[in-house]
């Protein structure tokens, strides 16, 4: 499986796992601070898909 491949199955769980948390909930809470790390997380996978995706059209 390439990097591509495992990192659209990692965007698609982390979705999932968006969906079950409250996106409402106060930064100082527990759920907060999990729903910006999951945030964060999706965030730099999508950036290092773009990478890899600009890297092939580069090609």
């Amino acid at each position: 499986m390439n990097r591509l491949q495992i990192l659209r199955k990692q965007k698609q769980f982390w979705l999932s796992v968006k969906r079950t948390l409250d996106k409402n909930a106060p930064m100082y809470t527990e759920e907060g601070m999990q729903y910006a790390r999951v945030l964060t997380k999706l965030v730099l996978i999508e950036l290092e898909i773009e990478q890899i995706q600009k890297e092939k059209a580069a090609r």
